[in-house]
């Protein structure tokens, strides 16, 4: 046995806080190990307990049995733990190390003083089978989200480790490369080794072959069993099923929440590219855009990792100057705004939560940009309850006084949005926001979000959050913007998706089953019971 959790609980010393209580898990080799849950509900504690993060960085208290490798893990170094556990975190950005792609894959191996040979062999092999041998020589801080993400995960296989451990894995990945990283996943496997996973997208990974599922709720375990259990007895409003699992039990689905659309969309343009070209330095992303976006609408925008998804819209906040071409803000060129008034027009929220957040609590990280706009305290209190309660945040004990790096990755992204909120913008620019979140805070905040803001412009690869919540959905490829069109209309197109590396997940294959022509996408529940026989 790799991995041996018996009866095991968890409190951190910083908050006092239980996180996990008697909780189990056993994994061997060859097994392939699906750990889901709420955000917050302690997955993300149960994989620090398997890299000894828990107890060796984190102070906690630590209860039960746990062991990895056949040995007690608080009698272990966190370097002898590298040796046998792999672990790929849910933020990329927090374990590269390396000037370069080369340099980060070279860094383990190095410090097991392997020679330069076996090396070189090591980083040919993992770069191939993963698909990032174009990127050896990149620097690593010019790489896009998704692609730090391989990158970070190639650096994992290089040590050959016996067990691999994922959070997350799919947060940033668009989908053709989250299957070659699942697809290397179960390949290790099946050679041999073990993998325990973090995710809420559980339809995404059944397709691998998952030989357990653990899912988790505050803290406790609620099911423990083969997959065919899970999807008869997981929480329809809390996990991502697939859709012939939510017709099976159409019975039992909740009423679908209602996304609110704006009752007359406005011929007012908020965001215009004309003939616009963006980039970083001598390297071309986006050339010749040519895109109006209104000011009352709810747009997607999906893409390949490193497609120029995300750099498309900071060229809205002035992140990125274009090389040619014009940005227009409300029918004015961008370069005629001040930051502030570009700040209340826009609330921009990063794809890593950490670029945003920099202050003691959350109660400083709420008040700074208000603070700024000249607002009062008693403004600046109003404003900060309002963005915690729509991002599900004000629940947490102590919520204010917390330092933000104290929270989970999940609820680490959802403060960000909070803070955007606080400024009160006219319209919300989100990059990948429901990453990490599950099913249920996912639904709810974006409801809220998109009942409370006239436009909202999001970057995601979850494509049902796309097809589902968007009034229009914009494709970026190759450098171009490749489609624009309503969610049902797109849908249909099936050889644009493929081409443009897009997955056709069970919901998008039953809308173009059952819906046919342009316009908006009902809710899965929704199409689920108007599916059921």
């Amino acid at each position: 046995m790799i991995i041996d959790i018996r009866d095991a609980s968890v409190r951190y010393r910083s908050t006092g806080q239980q996180v996990l209580s008697g909780v189990s898990l056993a994994v061997a080799a060859g097994d392939f190990a699906l750990v889901s849950g709420p955000s917050g509900c302690g997955k993300s504690t149960l994989l620090r307990m398997v890299n000894g993060l828990v107890p060796h960085s984190y102070r906690s208290e630590v209860q039960g049995t746990v062991n990895v490798g056949g040995r007690p893990v608080a009698e272990q170094t966190i370097r002898q733990l590298s040796t046998v556990v792999g672990t790929l975190l849910q933020d990329p950005h927090k374990q590269i190390v390396g000037a370069t792609v080369f340099s980060e894959l070279a860094f383990g191996p190095e410090n097991l003083a392997l020679p330069r040979a076996d090396i070189l062999a090591r980083i040919e092999e993992v770069a191939a089978r993963v698909g990032i041998t174009h990127l050896l020589q990149r620097a690593t801080h010019e790489l896009s989200g998704g692609e730090l993400q391989m990158v970070a995960f190639a650096g994992v296989l290089v040590m050959r480790p016996r067990v691999v451990v994922v959070d997350e894995p799919l947060a940033n990945l668009d989908p053709a490369a989250s299957r070659r990283l699942l697809g290397e996943l179960r390949r290790f496997v099946d050679d041999g080794g073990a993998a325990v996973v973090v995710e809420h997208r559980v339809e995404e990974l059944l397709e691998f072959g998952p030989t357990q599922v653990l899912y988790l709720e505050e803290g406790r375990a609620r099911y423990t069993g083969d997959v065919p259990g899970f999807l008869r007895e997981a929480p329809v409003a809390h996990v991502k099923l697939p859709f012939e699992a939510l017709v099976a039990r159409a019975g039992e689905l909740p009423e679908a929440p209602s996304v609110p659309r704006a009752q007359a969309v406005s011929e007012a343009t908020r965001l215009e590219y004309r003939g616009v070209s963006l980039g970083y330095g001598e390297r071309p992303v986006l050339r010749e855009v040519d895109l109006a976006l209104g000011a009352t609408e709810r747009v997607a925008v999906l893409g390949r990792n490193g497609a120029g998804k995300s750099t498309l819209l900071r060229a809205a906040v002035r992140l990125i100057e274009p090389s040619k071409g014009e940005v227009l803000v409300d029918g004015a060129p961008i370069g005629d705004r001040s930051v502030l008034s570009l700040a209340t027009t826009f609330g921009y929220v990063f794809q890593n939560p950490s670029q945003a957040l920099f202050s003691a609590t959350v109660k400083e990280e709420l008040a700074f940009g208000p603070r700024n706009l000249g607002w009062t305290a008693e403004q600046i209190a109003e404003v900060s309850s309002e963005a915690l309660a729509t991002m599900l945040l004000h629940h947490e004990p102590d919520i204010m006084n917390r330092s933000p790096h104290t929270l989970s990755h999940g609820q680490q992204r959802r403060l960000t949005v909070a803070l955007a909120l606080a400024m009160r913008p006219e319209t919300l620019i989100l990059d990948e926001p429901t990453a990490g979140q599950d099913l249920h805070t996912t639904t709810t905040f974006m409801e809220r979000v998109l009942g409370g803001l006239r436009s909202v412009y999001f970057i995601t690869h979850d494509v049902d959050l796309a097809i589902t919540s968007a009034d229009r959905i914009v494709i970026v490829d190759g450098g171009r913007i490749v489609a624009d069109a309503s969610p049902s209309e797109l849908a249909h197109r099936e050889q644009l998706w493929a081409d443009s590396g897009l997955r056709a997940t069970s919901l998008v294959r039953a809308v173009r089953d059952r819906l046919q022509g342009a316009g908006t996408v009902p809710h899965p529940f929704e199409l689920a019971r108007l599916t059921h026989p």
